[in-house]
């Protein structure tokens, strides 16, 4: 069903473009005649997080505007207040629900769309079909989406994630945004809940709020060339618990590692740790209330994942781990006194990254280099 919906976007769009193509370039763009809004940025967490700042900075070139914002429908409660957007809307992905998708857009009557990732053709088409005049994207790769675009804005791999989304606004509306404000994030977070949250979570496991340092591990990631091995997590944790008895150590994921954590944990306990000093907290709280969860950590240790822009994005001190993936394009650009990054050379030339079968380079950072930069971070605590 879903390669049989993905040949009738495709024959529909080629059919469009050679008779009715609405499309209009970007020279006959004009800000004025724009009412309605489609902002898409529906891959991971991540991406998403690093196109907030374009579109804060929509909103203050449109202040009168509406803007609907399209994400991923699995990421939909973490994206849902943004406080930019009029309405954000939810998108399987790939073509699962496509239909749908096009009665939704159609019936709104956009103007502009803007497109913050370079993948996945399929909400392009739908654009394109629904008859939106002016549709711009972030380009890196040539593919099936192309043609169905006004204009495809240059992707410079030299540039943070956020810069490369910033850079459609700049060419579209020809302005500057190039101060250190114009980079930050936006997860907005309440920070009553964040605190009741972490009270309760801390009263299930006995254990008093009061001087706890709780440490956060990001133990996953999207690919596993990009994962820390397990055994220095446990390692690091290990010491980080007979270091302080204030030290609480959490293990952060989604419900699908609930059953990891738990794994990791045991492993921690045969090593000599406080069972209730190791929270298991993957799948502990909805998407709907990451943020507040993360938020309430004195300090997470990550891999390049989405945790890791979620804690920058709410003022989590951070301690981040680079080997394949490239920290300057898409590591902490704010706060940075708050952020420690720790990265190798990669050994391997070329890099293949997540083609890569034997994934070994983030090996490469010791358990001592982080544990050592967790005690600095926790010396310094949040701003």
């Amino acid at each position: 069903m879903k390669a049989l919906t993905k040949t009738i976007f495709e024959a529909l769009c080629l059919f469009k473009r050679s008779s009715v193509n609405t499309l209009q370039p970007l020279e006959q763009f004009s800000p004025t005649e724009v009412e309605k809004i489609l902002v898409i940025s529906c891959t991971a967490i991540g991406d998403t997080l690093f196109a907030t700042p374009a579109i804060r900075a929509l909103r203050n070139i449109l202040p009168d505007r509406e803007i609907h914002l399209l994400v991923r429908q699995k990421f939909l409660d973490l994206f849902r207040n943004n406080p930019f957007t009029d309405r954000v809307m939810g998108y399987r992905g790939g073509y699962k629900g496509a239909f749908r998708l096009f009665c939704n857009i159609k019936s709104h009557g956009f103007q502009l769309c803007l497109i913050f990732h370079d993948s996945d053709p399929c909400p392009v088409q739908i654009s394109f079909l629904a008859g939106i005049p002016f549709i711009f994207r972030i380009g890196q790769r040539d593919e099936l989406a192309r043609p169905y675009l006004s204009a495809r804005i240059p992707y410079d791999q030299r540039k943070h994630a956020i810069d490369q989304r910033l850079e459609v606004i700049r060419q579209v509306f020809k302005v500057a945004l190039d101060t250190e404000e114009d980079l930050r994030m936006d997860l907005p977070i309440n920070h009553q809940l964040s605190q009741m949250l972490w009270l309760d979570l801390l009263s299930k496991a006995e254990i008093s709020d009061e001087n706890t340092k709780k440490i956060g591990l990001q133990f996953s990631a999207s690919g596993k060339y990009k994962i820390w091995p397990e055994e220095n997590f446990v390692q690091l944790a290990t010491r980080l618990l007979e270091t302080s008895s204030n030290n609480i150590i959490c293990l952060i994921g989604s419900p699908k590692e609930r059953r990891e954590a738990q794994k990791i944990k045991k492993t921690m306990i045969q090593n000599g740790g406080e069972a209730k000093r190791i929270l298991n907290l993957a799948g502990a709280v909805g998407l709907k209330h990451f943020g507040e969860m993360i938020h309430g950590l004195d300090l997470l240790v990550t891999n390049d994942t989405g945790p890791l822009h979620v804690a920058i994005a709410v003022g989590t001190p951070t301690v981040s781990l680079f080997v394949p993936s490239n920290h300057r394009a898409t590591g902490p650009v704010q706060d940075l006194g708050l952020h420690k990054v720790i990265t190798k050379p990669r050994p391997c030339r070329p890099c293949t990254e997540k083609y890569c079968s034997t994934p070994h380079c983030m090996g490469l950072i010791s358990v001592d280099e982080v544990f050592e930069a967790v005690l600095r971070g926790l010396r310094a605590g949040k701003s």
